[in-house]
């Protein structure tokens, strides 16, 4: 169940909706070749997506069925990839087999990924591509940042890279140091894989998992540089494994921030969100269950997956139409390891969020109806990554 914490009132989901049978639909898995993620639509026919197979950038006009290989003309792999809009976008790309010091090579597009323009290049120490690429944000052309996981042979922690010219130079600006008090230039310790998102040039959060305590949510107002401790609170006692997610805005005021909390009694997941760009954030509810995730469209339309929540064998999708203060059941999810991405409040799709074990069954499915039926899309990929 869910508590909503603005108005302390508590919530049964699914109360008044039954859980419906958990079988999956008779939707079949897209062939590998064809297996998309990364998804990002902005109208009903033109967005960006990655393929999962090698990691080539995908921009389409025709809808999400047809899209067009769009990467950067390099012989390297795209890592990571942040859309700022239906035409632009900026890419790191990295060379197979990088080792542990690595140069990664930036780029830009302002065409769909028809032309791209080389940018600078980063060297990074500790990579490792095999434990996840990072996490690339931009808030405009110009700013952005690159969160790095370290984990190789004597290096593990976090870096943290900005760039304030799109892409042509970048300055480590932040990272993990054993023992150093928190100082401008160290990323506080104690946690893993501790990513950055940004709501302005300046202003930004990190989130990842900590083994005790509160949920890791550190806030910088200085682009990066300064990181101090934001409490997200209340959240349920005795939790042996905290988690926080990126925080999710759909405007400079209005964001949320999912918390998960595994303790002896099992996993919760909690939604924050806040009104004031940052300056506070307030708990909206908690349910039983591990987050699997979520998506706002606005400030009241959201929708949330969560797992082992009671309601079903299956992962359960939610709706909420206030915020998430209350939710509504609104049908059982059986594609594990898919993001949602919302048009509207009724239409919408999910494909792999890149994130996820790719071990199993990947989807590509879409809804009309707000979630509650889902058909499958089998999209067709033309083209090859441009000569270098």
């Amino acid at each position: 169940m869910l508590v909503g914490g603005a108005s302390a009132a508590v919530a049964l989901i699914g109360q008044s909706h039954p859980a419906p049978p958990v079988t999956p639909p008779a939707i079949a898995p897209l062939l590998p070749a064809d297996a998309i993620g990364h998804l990002q639509m902005y109208t009903q026919t033109t967005g960006w997506a990655q393929r999962l197979s090698d990691g080539a950038i995908l921009h389409t006009t025709a809808g999400v069925e047809r899209w067009t290989v769009a990467s950067p003309p390099s012989a390297k792999t795209p890592l990571v990839v942040a859309h700022l809009d239906p035409d632009q976008a900026r890419a790191l790309t990295v060379a197979a087999g990088a080792g542990a010091q690595a140069t990664l090579q930036a780029w830009s597009t302002q065409d769909g990924g028809a032309t791209w323009a080389r940018q600078g290049t980063l060297s990074v120490q500790g990579f490792n591509g095999s434990i996840g690429p990072g996490v690339l944000d931009f808030v405009d052309a110009e700013h952005g940042w690159y969160s790095q996981i370290e984990a190789a042979s004597g290096v593990a922690g976090s870096a943290l890279y900005r760039t304030v010219d799109g892409g042509a130079r970048w300055t480590e600006v932040a990272a993990t140091s054993p023992g150093a008090p928190a100082t401008p230039g160290v990323i506080p310790q104690g946690c893993a894989a501790l990513t950055a998102a940004f709501v302005s040039a300046s202003t930004g959060w990190m989130t990842g998992t900590c083994l005790s305590g509160t949920p890791p949510f550190y806030v910088t107002h200085d682009g990066g540089t300064t990181w101090t401790v934001t409490t997200l609170s209340p959240v349920p006692a005795g939790a042996l494994e905290e988690t926080s997610f990126s925080p999710i805005f759909v405007s400079g005021r209005d964001g949320t921030v999912l918390t998960e909390n595994d303790s002896e009694a099992g996993i919760t997941t909690s939604l924050f969100a806040t009104s004031d760009g940052g300056l506070s954030w307030r708990l909206q509810s908690t349910t039983a269950g591990q987050a699997s995730t979520e998506d706002f469209l606005d400030a009241q339309h959201g929708w949330l997956v969560t797992d082992e929540d009671g309601v079903g064998s299956a992962p359960d999708l939610y709706a909420t139409s206030d915020g998430g203060s209350t939710w509504t059941h609104v049908n059982a999810f059986p594609y594990e390891g898919l993001s949602l991405d919302f048009l509207t409040p009724t239409e919408g799709w999910a494909a792999d969020d890149l994130g996820q074990d790719e071990s199993g069954p990947t989807y590509l499915v879409q809804t009309v109806d707000g979630g509650r039926d889902w058909t499958s899309v089998a999209p067709r990929i033309s083209g090859a990554s441009p000569s270098p």
